[in-house]
């Protein structure tokens, strides 16, 4: 039932916010800012939101507000507010950038930046020197395309340089052999003390059902404000989606869970300042007389939350990369190989 905004608790209130001072810096975002701060929201809304994991303001954003109007029953525009609300109490307390940001501070703000590299110097060069926090990259392409090599490149250089990582695995395709196998290949490790330390930055969550993997994304703001990664890596999670949602009847229902996912990671990376690799599945499109027939599933739901598309197919003993779309580069390919290093430059 939904009830309407005069019936809304007010026995919390909020100060009017304020502009926000000039300032590029954010600081690493925690989770002490609750929703009891925010106006209308008393102890029955409270509860309601911790029922299903809400418990910030970080997550309240995560979460939207079409999801806290399910979760608590109020009116629309009032979940609007919330948001809006939680925005500015965090841009004032400078744990993310703010939205009023001038242009030549958010030139500065993005030039600065840190990029977690492959180490594979065609494909960073396809992708501005590594990927980025405050960013979602979708990677697809055939099986033993290097979707998942290139996330194992990213995890080692991650942890090599101290960083951690979260893996949400949804193919039991984590392999933490690989790993050792590339840290020693790039002299990152001599024996299986130093190894284990650096296994140990990895936080990994496997995730075999929709189901579990939704109740993990719901619950991830703890765990990401615990670790502080730099990067999450989604492996697989489109195509449980297809796997359980079958025939054109749940078409509309598999959509709308895909774009839930799709958004809740997409905030994640904003909030929590960390760069979001996602792996996705592919499929033939019979209709394409010309070209490329291979597409990646989850159709514009997933296209349209994605920074940048990496598109990974087999060349020979070779694999290409291709930029399919970026807000910034122009589509480019890169070619590489595989071995013991992970992604490595073609001789």
């Amino acid at each position: 039932m939904v009830v309407e905004d005069d019936s809304i608790e007010s026995d919390n209130t909020l100060e009017e916010t304020q502009t926000p001072t000039e300032t590029t810096e954010i600081e690493t975002v925690d989770l002490e800012l609750g929703v009891d701060q925010l106006k209308g929201v008393g102890s029955v809304t409270q509860k309601k939101l911790e029922t299903f994991g809400v418990t910030s303001l970080i997550d309240l954003c995560i979460r939207g507000a079409q999801e806290i109007k399910e979760i608590t029953g109020v009116a629309k525009p009032t979940c609007d507010s919330w948001v809006f609300q939680s925005q500015k109490l965090l841009e004032e307390n400078g744990l993310i950038r703010r939205s009023d940001m001038s242009t030549t501070d958010l030139w500065k703000y993005q030039k600065a930046y840190p990029v977690i590299s492959t180490k594979c110097d065609e494909v960073d060069n396809l992708i501005s020197g590594g990927v980025r926090p405050e960013a979602t990259y979708e990677v697809y392409g055939e099986f033993g395309a290097g979707k998942t090599q290139f996330c194992n490149s990213l995890t080692v250089e991650t942890i090599h340089d101290g960083n951690n990582v979260v893996w949400i695995d949804c193919e039991d395709t984590f392999k933490p052999n690989r790993l050792a196998e590339m840290l020693k290949a790039r002299d990152y490790a001599e024996d299986d003390e130093e190894i284990g330390g650096y296994l140990n930055q990895i936080t990994y969550l496997y995730c075999p059902n929709t189901e579990q993997l939704m109740g993990t994304i719901n619950g991830l703001s703890k765990i990401l404000d615990n670790k502080k990664p730099k990067l999450v890596i989604l492996d697989g999670a489109i195509g449980q989606f297809r796997e359980e949602y079958l025939g054109r009847g749940t078409l509309a229902e598999r959509q709308m869970q895909i774009a839930r996912l799709m958004s809740h990671i997409k905030n994640i990376s904003f909030y929590f300042r960390c760069a979001v690799v996602f792996t996705n599945q592919v499929q033939s499109d019979p209709s394409m007389m010309f070209g490329d027939p291979i597409k990646p599933i989850g159709g514009n739901v997933v296209a349209h939350a994605s920074t940048y598309r990496l598109y990974f197919k087999k060349s020979g003993k070779k694999r290409l990369a291709r930029m399919i779309d970026s807000p910034e580069h122009a589509m480019a390919d890169a070619e590489y190989v595989l071995d013991a290093r992970g992604m490595s430059n073609v001789e």
